[in-house]
């Protein structure tokens, strides 16, 4: 039942403030720092989502994602041997084969997520964007990073954007997937609201 959805409103001052406050707030400093930063490093995608992507470029982006840090400034914080790398190698369906293959020859576990269903701008049949995802997941993708159409978005059609991600989740299979919203796109903060909520209630 998605009638609620279209009476959601959200306060934009207050959502303002609230930013405003969030940038005078203190960072951490000193060994702290550099544990958040190195964490951080291990939750990042290097990606690669050029048209004129090869073999080659992605094989180099595999070998950055295993050393993303230079090995002396590791040393030098005494994480050399905690296995810090990227946290996932992102790249285009046709491209995954050529991620997944070179960080099995390199003895990497990291998983190769691909962007599907007509990324970046979702203007693609659905039959084809589930199509999409499937063969992303057959080539050897661990996850699959999906775009919405936000068109249905802007028209108000939330049982329309509810079954699409819904479809596409299923397409997954035991992939994970992660929805981009485009928020830029949706027109108000109460549209991203909104298909964050249906995003997250369709899987």
């Amino acid at each position: 039942e998605l009638g609620w959805i279209s009476k959601v409103y959200v306060n934009r001052p207050a959502v303002v403030r609230h930013a405003e406050q969030i940038k005078k707030w203190k960072t951490v400093k000193g060994n702290w720092q550099a544990a958040w930063l190195l964490k951080a490093v291990t939750c990042i995608d290097l990606t690669t989502l050029s048209g004129d992507d090869t073999p080659s470029n992605v094989q180099r982006l595999c070998f950055k994602a295993k050393h993303p840090i230079r090995e002396d400034l590791l040393k030098a914080l005494d994480m050399h041997d905690k296995g810090i790398t990227a946290g996932a190698v992102c790249v285009y369906p046709a491209r995954v084969s050529d991620a997944v293959n070179t960080l099995k020859a390199v003895g990497c576990n990291i998983p190769v997520a691909s962007v599907a269903a007509g990324f970046p701008s979702g203007q693609t049949p659905l039959e084809t964007k589930l199509a999409e995802i499937r063969l992303a997941v057959e080539y050897g993708a661990r996850e699959i990073d999906i775009v919405i159409s936000r068109s249905l978005v802007l028209t108000g059609q939330w049982e329309g954007l509810y079954e699409e991600i819904r479809l596409c989740r299923a397409a997954c299979g035991e992939a994970h997937m992660k929805t981009i919203l485009a928020t830029g796109e949706l027109g108000s903060l109460a549209n991203v609201y909104k298909a964050s909520m249906i995003a997250m209630m369709a899987g």
